[in-house]
């Protein structure tokens, strides 16, 4: 019966502790966050960042992904549906965050896309087909050239583009202010500098629509 007693008594500290060191990491990170004054500037928004959205309501929503991530394109339902209902007042944010082996090659076919102005339609087609070229057991992140032609681009100019294209700069500055906010892992989002703390659509729903009247009041 001690024993019992012991075990539970140390379970209960033990958690007690837990509690507390996430409660304090939880307001560290809220300290951070609101020490950053701008929310529209670094580490938030990279002026070489890609974006879109009108901004009406000046709400900036940021996403710090990674194009091999599987919570990333897990979650890519989400944003596309919050960004299709809010796209007038918003401006969402892409960094990028590339954690895995063929992140950074993929980042700069999607930045070639970026030349053609069809980023969106490219992205959409990469997690389409992420668990082929992404495959654990045999990655082959070459694999989304076949693929690409379902975004409408012009595959010449596109590989063209992507042998001139150095992305260095873009995925070390994405892992600098990833480091800066506090950001561990992906998909990471803020709206307004605020951090989504659950990661859901109804959560993002609710955070971009919270920001967006409050700058309507």
């Amino acid at each position: 019966m001690k024993n019992k007693k012991l075990v539970f008594s140390f379970i209960v500290i033990l958690l007690a502790l837990f509690i507390g060191a996430t409660y304090l990491f939880n307001q560290n990170q809220k300290s951070k966050l609101e020490g950053f004054s701008k929310k529209d500037e670094a580490p938030f928004i990279r002026e070489n960042a890609i974006s879109f959205g009108e901004n009406k309501a000046n709400v900036v929503v940021v996403e710090f992904f990674d194009p091999e991530c599987e919570s990333c394109q897990a979650f890519y339902p989400a944003v596309k549906e919050v960004y299709k209902q809010y796209y007038k007042d918003i401006k969402l944010v892409i960094r990028y965050l590339a954690n895995h082996k063929n992140s950074a090659y993929i980042i700069k076919v999607l930045e070639a896309t970026r030349l053609q102005n069809k980023y969106l339609e490219s992205l959409e087609v990469i997690f389409k087909y992420q668990p082929l070229w992404a495959n654990h057991n045999d990655p082959q992140p070459e694999l989304v050239w076949q693929y690409l032609p379902e975004a409408g681009l012009d595959m010449k100019k596109l590989k063209e583009d992507f042998l001139k294209l150095d992305v260095s700069l873009l995925i070390k500055e994405g892992f600098e202010d990833a480091k800066a906010l506090g950001v561990r892992g992906t998909p990471t989002f803020f709206v307004n500098g605020k951090e989504l703390k659950e990661l859901s659509y109804q959560a993002l729903l609710n955070l971009v629509e919270k920001e967006i009247f409050e700058k309507e009041k």
